[in-house]
């Protein structure tokens, strides 16, 4: 798995690319409460991922939750839903 963040102050875009699975569940995690902390808004870009486990999609969702008790923006783009679903049905 490979993070690139880009900051814009307000909003910040995280880019997720290759696989994505219970080895860097921990380093998705903290970089995620990392920009929920001081962004309003966080764009999550899964265009380039190639496979996702059930731990990493808990963090996204996860992710999601924290977002809306704080009263920020989240959103998952460029995903493929049937990488996300099968890591749904292998869960």
């Amino acid at each position: 798995m490979q993070l690139t963040v880009k900051d814009a102050g307000a909003f910040a875009v995280l880019t997720l690319q290759g696989e994505l699975h219970a080895g860097h569940a921990g380093e998705l995690k903290d970089c995620l409460r990392r920009l929920l902390g001081y962004v309003g808004r966080l764009i999550v870009n899964c265009e380039k991922v190639t496979g996702v486990d059930a731990a990493c999609l808990r963090i996204l969702c996860s992710a999601y939750r924290v977002s809306q008790n704080l009263q920020k923006e989240f959103s998952v783009a460029g995903h493929s839903p049937e990488l996300f679903r099968e890591a749904v049905k292998t869960s």
